[in-house]
């Protein structure tokens, strides 16, 4: 026995203070009687009690003792302890929910063999009258499906299984190690429990996992593991093809079909290249140039969609295809219009074309202050002279400003003489000033004085007065630099480009970084336009927000749709495909994840609180019954 209060048997100390008690408690007590005659004639029926009285007393006392010492004891919750050992019948299933288990010979898959298996262990194990069984079910995230089923639960382990049976088999990677953690919550609560793993994966090591191989002896795999299109200095298109083919050596042909060829709506262009596999040669790269396509072999310049596949009857058909999207660059119109031609605006946009030349393509068009256009452009830039109406179809810069545009929001002041002493600094933090260090500018000796109306954000201070000032929204893009360069070193200074790079970045952001993703990756979307959609294989999604990002959950094609400036629709799209490494279904891995089962009893505890109650309750019954008895 053990006490769970220790602190209780203090209480004790109560058997002390009755002890006292009774030593301090006076015998007799003096008193003046008339008479002792009565007394006398009693006197000898009392002698025969004294000895009974005696013995009443000691047991009166033993009762008072016995009674604070249960008192005491209760409050110190005396308890049992038992040890239990586990359950031996417990078992843990974790089902390799991965891409791969998608496999599928004899009309199963792998993971329906997986499933099965497991149903059939589930029915053995509650078979038993101390049996436990969990399922966990490892794909890009690791969950239980069962948890802890007992033997009462047999009743509805066949509807559980069925529910089971509807699980449906992931498209990315296995969450091996999530899976390994869930199951050591159930080891160590029963460390005696075995872990199960129902995979195709060959592992080196298994450690404290049995692994159970649900391949099927004819499975083999071919594959398109990825295409990139590759750029070549003079903007034309190659393609490389990492394909594979696993479980079986034979040649195998992939076959490329471009359509939308140097923009040609009508045109389709194949090639098919073959090549012989082996399993130490299971993977290679393809190239396919422009001569290798059917036709006149000239350079491709753009390309709306290429289709890559290959047509055989393998077990795993997910990723027999491939497509490739973002050969056709979309066309960014720049208008630059001054009134004294400025080379520096002209090298920062032809080094923006340059360093964007694989997403965008940027047409740059000079004008003249008297010939500029206010429509059909992208980016407006203009320079001194300003337009008598701002353009409301694309991004405009205002360098220099005369006049204020009709609909800028704007009032022009007077050029103010700064005397070379002008103290910049940074105003509000946005994107367009990201990086910049007024300490980089020494000399400004003339700014422009700018009074902008609400919704302006100034960015950069000459003198406590704003100079770079930016406004967004749908129908009004315009950025203020109320600076001539004649007038400053800041276009010879690092944060002019880096205001020119930060500026385009801001108002022309990538829709999508890439044009294919493996299932599982973060992918970023951002837009220059508005009514930003997203439809794809699990429906359409509306974007309120930008940028966004979404996690690529199913394989297949996603279109992104918005609505320019100009009111014309922009559309992309890109491609999510298997992880490569799933491709691979008989790959081998070095370890699994450690499982820690120590071998320990498990400690149960029954307290004793309540029985030492009602023997307190009993003996102050008793105490009760020999006190009423002395009255008599």
């Amino acid at each position: 026995m053990k006490f769970l209060l220790p602190l209780g048997l203090l209480g004790l100390l109560s058997l002390a203070v009755l002890l006292l008690i009774y030593i301090l408690r006076p015998n007799y007590q003096q008193k003046l009687v008339s008479s002792t005659y009565i007394w006398k004639l009693s006197l000898k029926y009392r002698k025969r009690r004294v000895p009974i009285s005696r013995l009443r007393n000691l047991l009166i006392l033993l009762l008072q003792i016995l009674l604070l010492a249960s008192l005491a004891l209760m409050m110190a919750r005396p308890a049992l302890a038992a040890t239990q050992t586990g359950s031996e019948h417990e078992k843990v299933a974790v089902i390799d929910a991965s891409a791969d288990m998608m496999t599928a010979s004899e009309n199963e898959t792998r993971f329906e063999r997986a499933l099965r298996l497991a149903g059939d262990l589930a029915r053995s194990t509650l078979a038993n009258e101390d049996g436990i069984f969990s399922v966990i079910i490892a794909d890009e995230e690791a969950h239980f499906a069962l948890s802890r089923l007992t033997a009462e639960d047999a009743d509805s382990l066949e509807s559980e299984l069925v529910a089971l049976g509807e699980t449906p088999c992931g498209y990315g990677s296995a969450d091996i190690d999530g899976a390994a953690a869930l199951a050591q919550q159930v080891l160590d609560i029963n460390p005696k429990a075995e872990v199960l793993l129902y995979t195709a994966t060959e592992y080196l090591d298994a450690g404290s996992f049995r692994v159970v191989d649900v391949s099927g002896a004819d499975d083999w795999n071919a594959a398109i593991l990825g295409v990139t299109p590759v750029l070549s200095e003079s903007n034309t298109y190659s393609f490389t093809v990492e394909a594979g083919c696993y479980g079986r050596s034979k040649p195998m042909a992939v076959t490329c079909e471009l359509t939308g060829v140097n923009g040609n709506s009508a045109s389709v262009l194949r090639a098919t290249k073959t090549e012989y596999f082996t399993d130490i040669d299971s993977e290679k790269t393809i190239e396919f140039t422009a001569s290798d396509f059917d036709g006149s072999g000239e350079a491709i310049v753009s390309f709306r969609e290429m289709y890559v596949h290959v047509d055989e009857d393998d077990s795993l058909t997910r990723d027999n295809t491939f497509n490739v999207y973002g050969g056709t660059k979309q066309t960014l119109r720049i208008q630059y219009a001054s009134s004294k031609h400025e080379n520096f605006f002209w090298s920062a946009l032809y080094r923006l074309r340059n360093t964007h030349r694989d997403y965008w393509n940027i047409e740059i068009t000079e004008a003249s202050p008297d010939n500029a256009k206010t429509e059909g452009f992208d980016f407006y830039i203009f320079e001194h002279s300003m337009p008598s109406v701002l353009p409301t179809d694309g991004v405009v810069l205002l360098a220099d400003p005369d006049t204020a545009p009709s609909g800028s929001g704007l009032t022009i002041g007077n050029a103010v003489e700064t005397g070379g002493d002008a103290t910049l600094s940074l105003g509000q933090s946005h994107p367009i000033s990201q990086y910049m260090d007024p300490a980089r500018i020494p000399t400004v000796t003339q700014y422009r004085r700018i009074f902008p109306s609400d919704g302006y954000a100034e960015l950069l201070y000459c003198n406590g007065e704003p100079i770079l000032l930016t406004r967004n929204e749908p129908d009004l893009k315009v950025t203020v630099l109320a600076l001539d360069f004649e007038q400053t070193d800041y276009s010879v200074t690092p944060d002019f480009p880096i205001m020119m790079y930060n500026l385009f970045d801001y108002y022309f952001p990538y829709t999508i970084r890439e044009h294919a993703f493996e299932i599982g990756e973060t992918i970023d979307i951002n837009a220059r336009g508005e009514n930003v959609s997203l439809d794809g294989p699990a429906g359409k999604t509306e974007f309120t927000q930008l940028p966004a990002q979404i996690t690529a959950a199913l394989p297949g094609d996603y279109t992104v749709t918005q609505t320019g400036m100009n009111g014309t629709p922009i559309v992309e799209q890109f491609f999510v495909h298997i992880p490569a490494a799933e491709s691979n279904i008989f790959a081998v891995e070095n370890s699994l994840p450690p499982l820690y089962a120590e071998d320990r009893a498990e400690e149960d505890v029954s307290e004793l609180a309540f029985w030492f109650a009602c023997a307190a309750l009993v003996l102050l019954l008793a105490e009760w019954l020999l006190h009423s008895r002395e009255n008599l």
